[in-house]
């Protein structure tokens, strides 16, 4: 028979279908905390700034070497960019053996990646357990994540990820909120699952 157990062959199978085939720039960014280097709007005002710099140089009549490191740094947003991009090719392996790796399916994962979503959707196979108790779990992880409602007669219930949108810099807010459904799951749904069975975790 298939392997469903967590991690195995039948899980990932699933995992790798819960997400893109192909993880986009912001997608693999969300991933990591260095992902933010690869923000284009940041890289150019990076690089913007070390050409006001170069220029003034030039016009005060800077030698030739002071010149030279100027100009490189002009070029250096661009190419930290490109290596950390490059090192984050492998981040959707990662991410599908994580989902692979959870007792239950987590779903539209996709929409965290992409800078979306503001809580989580639990079903339960069985019995659902109280509020508190829940948020008992929850604390664990952040007092900003707690149960703001649910369908009891679908066994579903709703959980606030907690993390507020950044308008001046929203590629650290989107780490940040892949970091706490991470975190959310692992702490506190993964326990709670042991008493009381999850049948999926979804993303809204």
């Amino acid at each position: 028979m298939p392997d469903e157990t967590p991690g195995g062959a039948l899980a990932e199978q699933r995992a790798d279908q819960s997400v893109s085939s192909r993880f986009t720039r912001v997608m693999n960014a969300s991933t990591s905390r260095w992902g933010v280097l690869t923000d284009p709007p940041l890289v150019s005002l990076a690089s913007g700034a070390f050409l006001l710099l170069l220029l003034g140089a030039l016009s005060r009549d800077i030698g030739p070497s002071a010149a030279r490191v100027l100009g490189a740094l002009v070029f250096a947003p661009v190419a930290v960019a490109l290596a950390v991009s490059l090192a984050l090719r492998g981040a959707r392996r990662e991410v599908v053996a994580w989902l692979a790796r959870q007792p239950f399916p987590v779903e539209n994962l996709n929409a965290v990646l992409n800078g979306l979503g503001e809580a989580l959707e639990i079903t339960f196979a069985g019995a659902v357990p109280d509020t508190a108790e829940i948020n008992a779990e929850l604390d664990k992880v952040h007092s900003d994540v707690f149960v703001t409602g649910g369908v009891e007669d679908a066994r579903s219930l709703d959980v606030r990820i907690g993390i507020v949108d950044s308008k001046r810099n929203p590629a650290v807010t989107n780490h940040r909120r892949y970091v706490r459904v991470r975190e959310i799951v692992e702490r506190a749904l993964v326990p709670l699952a042991e008493r009381y069975p999850i049948q999926s975790v979804r993303v809204k």
